[in-house]
């Protein structure tokens, strides 16, 4: 029994030097937490009359902040932190923030048919044409009937890259992550030159866009057997630059075939959406139907509208309209998605990006896409 007492009173003993010691670390953090409170505070009073001093010593960084004139030193080429004349200067105390321009871009991706290739293009199967039939007698004899009513469209994949570099001192100073700044930058250019391209590109190092093929009054249109050579339907509004007329747009809409009009869309520009709002039927009725749910796209002749600023500005004889079912118009063969090989060696000192993509894009059914022209149709 004097044993277990014993063993009792040892407990006892180093569970209140346990609770002593506990009291003494509580103590020591929160003096410690008071102390680093005092700290911050001094840092930031510091660091405030630090940047007003060199505000106010530094006169270009003053018009900068005050005028939004950005300073000569700034301009530069490549990324670095000295104003050695090649790079962005960086300067201490900053603010981690990049303020950067908005680009608007197109939606091509978003509607258009995405397939993916292993080699260095894509050969796709065009069903243009159906076999023979005709009706025949129960003895009559059976000839054979043609079969050859598909085609193969090939679709080229090419090359996009981009090659900046980066001081390693930029990398380890600046008060932000560079590296990574500096990948979304890159995605970001990379994505608006391709949508660019899905709509003006020349087929010649890069994807054909769909505004490069040739327009014909929707009454001529025949679905060609040579891609190279497709044309896209089209309705004139016969106003150089403009449309006036609600029914032009109605026309569009009813010169597309009925099995492409479930996921059918208008693409246009900003300035031919502004346009088209303004238009009113016989009934005083706009015709353009804004969007009640945020992030939905408004609706114009009940399809929806997706803005593409990649089109060309409003003149006579451009296209100012597309409207179709771009699944099954447009093509776009992704190879590689976009990779990144970052090079600390070649040179010292600098960092190197090597970024690249590899894809393609045609035209590949024209019979599910017409364009609305804003002139009058040639003679």
């Amino acid at each position: 029994m004097s044993d277990v007492m014993q063993l009792k009173n040892v407990l006892e003993e180093r569970s209140n030097e346990i609770k002593t010691r506990i009291a003494e670390t509580e103590t020591t953090v929160e003096a410690l937490d008071r102390k680093l409170i005092e700290l911050e505070l001094q840092q930031k009073n510091t660091f405030a009359r630090a940047d007003f001093e060199t505000v106010n010593s530094d006169p270009e960084l003053s018009k900068f902040l005050q005028k939004g004139v950005m300073p000569a030193d700034m301009e530069r080429k490549d990324i670095s932190v000295t104003s050695d004349g090649q790079g962005v200067s960086v300067r201490s105390r900053w603010s981690d923030r990049i303020f950067k321009e908005i680009r608007e871009t197109s939606p091509m991706r978003q509607v258009a048919s995405v397939m993916t290739t292993a080699s260095d293009s894509l050969e796709v199967l065009v069903d243009r044409g159906e076999p023979l039939s005709n009706w025949i007698g129960e003895l009559d004899p059976r000839a054979e009937t043609d079969t050859s009513f598909l085609t193969r469209h090939k679709i080229a994949v090419h090359e996009h890259y981009a090659n900046p570099q980066v001081t390693l001192q930029m990398l380890e100073d600046s008060s932000f992550n560079v590296e990574a700044w500096l990948q979304s930058k890159l995605a970001s250019r990379f994505t608006r030159q391709e949508e660019a391209s899905f709509f003006l590109g020349d087929g010649v190092g890069q994807p054909r866009g769909i505004l490069t093929y040739g327009a014909v009054e929707d009454s001529l249109f025949t679905w060609g057997a040579d891609p190279d050579n497709y044309t896209i339907g089209s309705v004139y509004t016969g106003v150089a630059g403009d449309v006036t007329n609600p029914d032009d747009l109605i026309d569009l809409v009813d010169s597309l075939k009925a099995a492409y009009l479930p996921g059918a869309s208008w693409l246009m520009t900003r300035a031919m959406k502004s346009k088209i709002r303004k238009l009113k039927d016989l009934q005083e009725r706009y015709l353009f139907e804004p969007a009640l749910t945020a992030g939905a796209p408004d609706r114009l002749l009940g399809y929806p509208v997706f803005i593409a600023e990649d089109m060309p500005a409003l003149a006579d004889g451009v296209v100012g309209a597309l409207f179709g079912n771009f699944s099954e118009a447009y093509t776009i063969v992704d190879r590689l998605g976009v990779t990144v090989q970052r090079d600390s060696f070649t040179q010292p000192g600098w960092v190197k990006y090597y970024a690249r993509k590899r894809l393609g894009g045609a035209l590949t059914n024209p019979e599910a896409v017409k364009a609305l022209v804003l002139g009058t149709a040639p003679t």
